[in-house]
């Protein structure tokens, strides 16, 4: 028999079975969704909101702080084959719809294209602006930005703003006298 075929045959029914479980937690109410991703996560703060449509890979691999919003159609790709690799959304990080967290790829220096992964960190009170993608290795320094649409393929400093592809420091993110931020 040829192992690596039966391999694929088995990854592929267990990816059906997931997206399968993942269709149906969309029509279950909040309580009960909120209870999975509890039950299922590496770590799960307390005051966490993951919106509708949001889609974990292997929710063991993903440490969720407190008090973290994850909103509408998020994906988020931990390494299945880097045991080590995951991801880690610190307190209060808020990542807007349709953000990416890819914690594996391939590496383009490889012929064969073999797999790399690292960990991401979206460190606390960061901001993910939507349809961003931060690729695997990245750490998100706190109370930084991330503009919308943005691709991060390196280290974001604490209290920074970038933005682009691959995104580049635009601005500091200064503490203002009264509520919020200024930059």
């Amino acid at each position: 028999m040829n192992r690596p075929r039966i391999q694929r045959q088995a990854f592929a029914h267990a990816m059906y079975l997931d997206r399968l479980a993942h269709g149906l937690l969309d029509l279950l109410p909040p309580v009960i969704r909120w209870l999975w991703f509890r039950l299922r996560c590496g770590s799960f703060g307390r005051g966490v909101l993951i919106d509708y449509g949001t889609y974990l890979r292997y929710p063991s691999r993903v440490h969720i702080g407190h008090d973290v919003s994850i909103n509408r159609d998020c994906r988020i790709y931990p390494s299945f084959l880097v045991k080590g690799a995951t991801v880690r959304i610190e307190d209060g990080a808020v990542l807007a719809p349709g953000v990416t967290l890819f914690g594996a790829g391939q590496d383009p220096s490889d012929e064969a294209l073999g797999d790399v992964a690292a960990d991401i960190v979206i460190g606390p009170g960061a901001y993910i602006g939507g349809n961003s993608t931060i690729r695997y290795g990245v750490t998100i320094g706190e109370g930084a930005v991330v503009a919308a649409g943005a691709v991060v393929v390196s280290d974001v400093a604490p209290h920074t703003i970038v933005a682009g592809i691959p995104a580049r420091r635009i601005a500091d993110r200064m503490p203002s006298h009264g509520n919020g931020w200024l930059d």
